[in-house]
């Protein structure tokens, strides 16, 4: 007999809160040792994927306001480990990109945190990791599609 969603929901929310403070904790723990806070992680992660992006762009993807994220590249751009440059197209535009010093600290960090992952991982069978990772990606796009929603409603 299925549970009520209610019951679904709470048990749900229990399980993911733990999930994402263990994740949570472990990133941070990581990222110290890089002289990193996990926003700033994050912005290497974006940056390493998705090549220069505009300031404003970046700001969505860390979920921050446009002024976090300035304050945010600023610290990194001290650090040589990002470069802003004006667009050609709309001065007022700034890009961020990634420096070769940054691509090497995000790259050695990655390796670690995919190592870590790795770890847990392999206590799982193939088929429970692939159930896990199938799972989680539904669950994104589930809450990426609320979010998108709720924002349409607000404007």
């Amino acid at each position: 007999m299925a549970r009520a969603l209610d019951t679904q929901t709470r048990d749900f929310q229990s399980v993911m809160v733990g999930l994402l403070k263990l994740y949570q904790f472990r990133d941070r723990n990581e990222t110290v040792a890089y002289g990193l806070s996990v926003s700033q992680a994050y912005a290497l992660r974006s940056l390493a994927e998705q090549g220069a992006l505009p300031m404003s762009v970046l700001a969505d993807d860390l979920n921050l306001t446009v002024s976090t994220t300035t304050r945010l590249v600023d610290s990194l751009a001290e650090r040589s480990l990002l470069r802003r440059a004006q667009s050609a197209q709309d001065r007022r535009v700034w890009r961020v990109s990634l420096t070769a010093k940054g691509e090497r600290l995000w790259g050695r960090l990655e390796d670690e945190l995919l190592a870590n992952d790795a770890k847990v991982l392999s206590t799982l069978s193939s088929a429970e990791r692939e159930t896990v990772i199938r799972t989680m990606a539904l669950l994104a796009k589930a809450t990426e599609e609320w979010r998108r929603k709720k924002a349409d409603e607000a404007s």
